[in-house]
C-alpha cells in the first residue's frame, strides 16, 4: 500500500481547483500521452475517457482518499489532460417547505 502523501508527493490542499465530491471529470487528451504519467494519473485518464466520473467514484475505484484524488485531478486539469464541471452552489437558505416535505416523507416510511 502506498501512503497518500507519497502519491501526491506531499502536496495537499494547495493550489487546487474548486473540486467537490460530485465534480464531474472527463478526459480530453489522447491515451498516448498517458504513457509518461504516473500510474494513478494514467488510471484516472483511462477511467474518465468517454464518460464523466465524479471525484467520489474515482476515489472509490482507486481506493484512495478523496483529498488525494483532488490533488491528482487538479494536476491533470493544470496539464490540460482533463476538464471538470462542479455542481452549482446554492445561494441562500434551503427551502423550509421542501425540507419539511422530505422529513414528512421519511417519517411515513
Amino acid at each position: 500500500m502506498v501512503r497518500p502523501f507519497a502519491v501526491t508527493r506531499g502536496r495537499a490542499s494547495r493550489d487546487l481547483y474548486d473540486l467537490d465530491i460530485l465534480t464531474l471529470v472527463v478526459t480530453v487528451r489522447p491515451d498516448t500521452e498517458a504513457v509518461a504519467l504516473d500510474p494513478e494519473y494514467a488510471r484516472i485518464l483511462q477511467m474518465c475517457r468517454g464518460r464523466p466520473l465524479t471525484i467520489a467514484e474515482i476515489a472509490a475505484d482507486l481506493s484512495l482518499l478523496m483529498a488525494v484524488v483532488k490533488v491528482l485531478v487538479s494536476d491533470l486539469v493544470s496539464s490540460g489532460h482533463v476538464i471538470f464541471r462542479s455542481p452549482t452552489k446554492s445561494v441562500g437558505r434551503p427551502d423550509v417547505q421542501l425540507l419539511q416535505a422530505v422529513l414528512d416523507g421519511v417519517r411515513n416510511i
